[in-house]
C-alpha cells in the first residue's frame, strides 16, 4: 500500500508544482493567456531532441528488504517532441536499462542468487516507449516569454515496458513527472526529469500482494531545439467604427476614386518606362553587333613595326570590344609596302608588325590570345592606302 501512495504522489507532482513567479517585465510578456493568439506553427516548427542519463529504481513486493544502493540503477532516455503552443507539447520517449529487485520465490524468471538476507536478488533489463502531453506551466501562469531561465513542465502519458527475459514480458505503463528546463540559450537547454510509472503488479515475475508496482526515475540531460523555434503573435485586424456619417463615408470615397486614379496614372507610366526600356536595350544591342563587325587599321612607319602611342590607344579601346565577346574570334593581319622592300622582306615585316600587335592586345590589355587568328600578308600595291603599312584587326570570317 505504501509503494502505491509513493508512486501515486509522483504521478500527482506535476500537478501541484508551481511555476516560478511571474515576471514583471511587461515587454517579454507576449500574452496573457499563451494557449490564445498566436499563429498556428507549421508541421516542422518547434520540435526538439532529447537526452538524458541517472538513476531509477524498482518498487515490488520485496524490493524494501534489500539495501538502497543494492536497489539502484543506471537509466538512459532519449526524448523527440514538438511544441503545439507555448503551454501544450508532446514527445515520445524510449528509456530504461537495467532493473533490481528481490523475491523469496527461486523461480522467479528474474531470480539470481540467494542473498544473506534470505531473499533471492532479481535482476533483468527492461526498456520503455511512451507518449506524453507537456504542459508548460511557466508559459501558462507567468505568460510566454522567451528568454526566461527556468520553466516548470509536468507531463504524463501512456505506453509499453519490455522486460528482457525468455519469458514475453511486455505490459501497458502509465508515465507521467515533472520536467525542469534551464534555458542555455535559444537552441539548448539542460533538463532534469523527475519521472514516475505505474505498471502491472505481476510485471517483475512476483504474484501476489499490491495491484500495483512502479519505477521512479531521475535524469539529467540536455535539449536541442530545431528552427523555427519561437512562436508568432497574430496581428489583430483593427474594425472600422459603425456609425460613419453620409458626407465621411462620401469623402471616404472621393478619395478612394483620387487614389485609383493615381494608380491608374502610376500603372501608365510604368508601361512606358518598359516600353522605354525595350526600345534602349534594342539599340543598345544593334549598337553592339555593329562595334563587333567594324575593323580597326593600325598603321606604322615605313620599314617599322614597332607601335606608336596613338596606335596603342586605339588598340586598348578596341581590346574591349574583343573581351566582351569571347565567344568569337578576330583576325589581326599585317601588311607592307610592296615597293620599298623584297618579296621576303615584305612578308617578314609584315609578320612582325601582325606579332606586335597581337603581343600589345594580349600583354597589354588583356585580351585571350586564342581568339586571335594572325597572319603576315607580305607586301601589296602602295597605292591601296587604307592596307600599305598597315595592320587591320576585325571579326574573323
Amino acid at each position: 500500500m505504501r509503494k502505491i501512495l509513493l508512486i501515486s504522489l509522483v504521478a500527482m507532482l506535476p500537478l501541484m508544482t508551481m511555476a516560478q513567479n511571474k515576471q514583471e517585465n511587461d515587454e517579454s510578456v507576449n500574452s496573457k493567456a499563451p494557449w490564445k493568439g498566436f499563429v498556428t506553427n507549421r508541421f516542422w516548427d518547434n520540435w526538439f531532441i532529447s537526452v538524458g542519463a541517472g538513476g531509477q529504481m524498482y518498487f515490488g513486493e520485496y524490493d524494501s528488504e534489500p539495501a538502497f544502493g543494492k536497489r539502484l540503477t543506471p537509466s538512459f532516455d532519449f526524448s523527440v517532441g514538438k511544441w503545439i503552443v507555448p503551454t501544450l507539447g508532446a514527445r515520445l520517449q524510449v528509456a530504461g536499462f537495467t532493473m533490481r529487485g528481490a523475491t523469496h520465490d527461486p523461480n522467479n524468471i528474474y531470480a539470481k542468487y540467494l542473498t544473506g538476507i534470505g531473499n533471492y536478488r532479481q535482476n533483468w533489463r527492461q526498456f520503455n516507449m511512451h507518449v506524453d502531453g507537456l504542459l508548460n506551466v511557466s508559459n501558462w501562469i507567468g505568460g510566454y516569454r522567451t528568454d526566461r531561465f527556468y520553466e516548470a513542465v509536468p507531463f504524463a502519458g501512456f505506453g509499453f515496458i519490455h522486460g528482457c527475459s525468455s519469458a514475453d514480458n511486455t505490459a501497458f505503463m502509465f508515465t507521467a513527472g515533472l520536467l525542469n528546463k534551464m534555458r542555455i540559450s535559444d537552441a539548448f537547454d539542460v533538463n532534469v526529469e523527475l519521472r514516475g510509472s505505474l505498471v502491472p503488479q505481476d510485471f517483475d515475475g512476483e504474484v501476489g500482494g499490491s495491484k500495483g508496482e512502479g519505477i521512479l526515475s531521475l535524469t539529467a540531460g540536455v535539449s536541442y531545439k530545431f528552427n523555427q523555434r519561437k512562436f508568432r503573435k497574430e496581428q489583430k485586424t483593427k474594425l472600422v467604427p459603425t456609425g460613419i456619417s453620409k458626407e465621411d463615408l462620401r469623402a471616404v470615397e472621393d478619395r478612394l476614386a483620387a487614389e485609383q486614379q493615381k494608380a491608374a496614372q502610376l500603372q501608365k507610366d510604368l508601361d512606358q518606362s518598359r516600353r522605354d526600356l525595350d526600345a534602349a536595350r534594342k539599340e543598345a544591342q544593334q549598337k553592339a553587333e555593329s562595334t563587333l563587325a567594324s575593323k580597326l587599321t593600325v598603321f606604322f612607319q615605313i620599314g617599322k613595326s614597332n607601335l606608336t602611342e596613338k596606335e596603342k590607344l586605339n588598340l586598348q579601346n578596341y581590346a574591349d570590344v574583343i573581351k566582351n565577346s569571347p565567344d568569337k574570334k578576330y583576325a589581326v593581319t599585317g601588311y607592307a609596302d610592296k615597293a620599298t622592300g623584297s618579296k621576303a622582306r615584305n612578308q617578314k615585316l609584315s609578320e612582325e608588325r601582325a606579332n606586335a600587335v597581337a603581343d600589345f592586345l594580349v600583354n597589354e590589355c588583356g585580351v585571350n590570345r586564342d581568339q586571335l587568328v594572325i597572319v603576315g600578308k607580305g607586301g601589296i600595291d602602295s597605292r591601296k592606302a587604307d592596307l600599305c603599312r598597315a595592320v587591320v584587326v576585325e571579326l574573323n570570317k
